[in-house]
């Protein structure tokens, strides 16, 4: 079982998310291989930065997100936790919205991300014999860092005890697969239309260049029966 989920784990492409009021730190990884940094995302309400992260999502090519849940020490929820609840069920909205129900949310405990990312910045500042990053620095640095590090305990556990998000209710779940439908049928629409335009153009470049070919023939025609005007004339003097 243990061999399975390493096998579908490895095929995995996530975006890794460490939710914040303030900023959101935004990572991704392809099997679990090298998280790497894609953005800092502030100045944003919830509706906002979901729109985001699915745009990042649809670019990327993910296969899933995992949402960090800021939880105590003891592993109850904290008010944090809460928040970051209710804002993966806007999240998850927009990616039945967007998305359909190939991407799942799965939230995922990042009790001591943040202060492992500070502890990782300031040690490769040291090695690098650099200026240690101040507090101030760190807030530039770190939340993207935290969702990286989301995303190595998430593949390193291959996701066990991760709590996937569902929509509070069926009419909301039913409305947004209304929502998707549309959407779906609307860029199928646009792209019969821009292969529509494409054929309109292709044909259109066709009927150009059989002008320019006609127009050349006849002036070639022109020019030789100019030709034997002027032999004729010759042969009379």
């Amino acid at each position: 079982a243990a061999a399975a989920a390493a096998a579908t784990f490895s095929t995995l492409r996530t975006i890794g998310v460490d939710y914040g009021l303030t900023r959101t730190g935004i990572a991704i990884s392809t099997g679990g291989y090298h998280p790497r940094p894609l953005a800092i995302l502030s100045n944003l309400n919830a509706t906002e930065l979901s729109t985001k992260i699915v745009s990042y999502v649809i670019s990327e090519q993910a296969t899933n997100i995992v949402l960090g849940l800021p939880l105590h020490k003891d592993g109850s929820d904290s008010e944090q936790s809460n928040i970051t609840r209710d804002f993966g069920q806007i999240l998850l909205q927009e990616v039945r919205k967007r998305c359909g129900t190939n991407i799942s949310i799965t939230l995922w405990d990042e009790r001591y991300t943040s202060k492992e990312a500070a502890t990782r910045i300031k040690a490769e500042a040291i090695a690098r014999k650099s200026r240690i990053p101040s507090a101030a620095d760190l807030e530039t640095e770190l939340d993207a860092d935290a969702a990286c590090i989301i995303l190595e305990d998430y593949y390193k556990e291959l996701g066990e005890d991760g709590e996937l998000i569902v929509l509070d209710n069926e009419a909301l779940e039913k409305e947004c697969a209304e929502i998707y439908v549309r959407n779906i049928e609307l860029q199928e629409e646009q792209r019969r239309n821009m292969m529509e335009e494409r054929e309109k153009g292709r044909n259109a470049r066709q009927e150009m260049i059989a002008r320019v070919k006609a127009m050349e023939e006849s002036a070639n025609n022109d020019d030789g029966m100019n030709s034997q005007k002027k032999k004729k004339k010759k042969k009379k003097k």
